[in-house]
C-alpha cells in the first residue's frame, strides 16, 4: 500500500522535470486553472467563467485588449461536450515525457465549461478518461501475459498508466504554487554533501589542497 503512496509523491515530483518552455506553460495553465477553481468554490453563485479569469489575469499584466477571447468562446461555444471529452482524452494521453497533454486538456475543459459549467465539464473529463482506460484494462485481460513478437496491452501496465496519467494531470493546478513555495524555501535547504571521485575520467588523481589538474 505504501509503495503505492510513495509512487504518487515520485510522480508529483516528476511533473517539474520538463524543458524551460514547458515549465513556464505549466505555470501559466497551473494559475489559471487554480484561479478557476478556487472561484468556482469562493463563490459558486457568482464566480467567474474560465474565459472571465483570463481576461482578468491578462488585464492584471497589462494587456486590456482581449476582444479576441470572445470571439474565441463563440467559435466554441456549441462545442462543450465535444471539449469535455476531448480535454479528458488528453488526460489519459499524458505521460511522463510528455506531460503537454495534461496542460492541454485543462484548457479544453475550461473551454467546455463555457456552456457545460464547471461541474459538467470536469465530470464528463474525468469519466471520458476512466472510460478510456477501463475499456483498454478490460481489452487487456483477453491478452497474455507476456510481451513476445508485438506490442500488446498488459491489466498491470495500463493501469499503471493510467495512475501516472490522473497524477500528473491532477497536480497541474499546483504546480504553480509549488514552484512558489520551493523557490521561497529553497535558499534555506541544507543539501547533503557531494560525494567526489578521487580520480578524473582522464586517471589523473587531484592535486593536493585543492582539485587543480596535475600535470604529468
Amino acid at each position: 500500500m505504501w509503495a503505492h503512496w510513495w509512487e504518487v509523491l515520485r510522480l508529483c515530483s516528476v511533473v517539474g522535470s520538463r524543458p524551460y518552455w514547458q515549465r513556464l506553460a505549466a505555470f501559466v495553465v497551473s494559475v489559471w486553472t487554480l484561479c478557476w477553481i478556487g472561484g468556482q468554490f469562493l463563490a459558486p453563485e457568482a464566480a467567474p467563467s474560465a474565459v472571465e479569469v483570463w481576461r482578468g489575469l491578462l488585464e492584471r499584466i497589462g494587456v486590456p485588449d482581449v476582444a479576441w477571447s470572445g470571439r474565441v468562446v463563440r467559435a466554441w461555444e456549441n462545442a462543450g461536450v465535444v471539449l469535455a471529452v476531448f480535454g479528458g482524452l488528453l488526460w489519459a494521453a499524458t505521460t511522463e515525457r510528455g506531460q503537454m497533454p495534461a496542460l492541454l486538456g485543462w484548457i479544453a475543459v475550461m473551454l467546455g465549461s463555457q456552456r457545460l459549467g464547471y461541474q459538467p465539464s470536469v465530470i464528463i473529463a474525468v469519466g471520458a478518461m476512466a472510460g478510456f482506460v477501463f475499456v483498454l484494462w478490460a481489452v487487456s485481460l483477453a491478452n497474455g501475459r507476456f510481451v513476445d513478437r508485438y506490442p500488446r496491452l498488459l491489466p498491470a501496465d495500463v493501469f499503471r498508466a493510467g495512475v501516472t496519467a490522473a497524477t500528473l494531470s491532477a497536480v497541474v493546478p499546483l504546480y504553480a504554487p509549488a514552484v512558489v513555495v520551493f523557490r521561497l524555501f529553497h535558499p534555506y535547504l541544507t543539501r547533503t554533501p557531494r560525494i567526489l571521485t578521487t580520480e578524473y575520467d582522464s586517471g589523473h588523481t587531484p592535486g593536493v589542497g585543492g582539485w587543480s589538474r596535475v600535470s604529468r
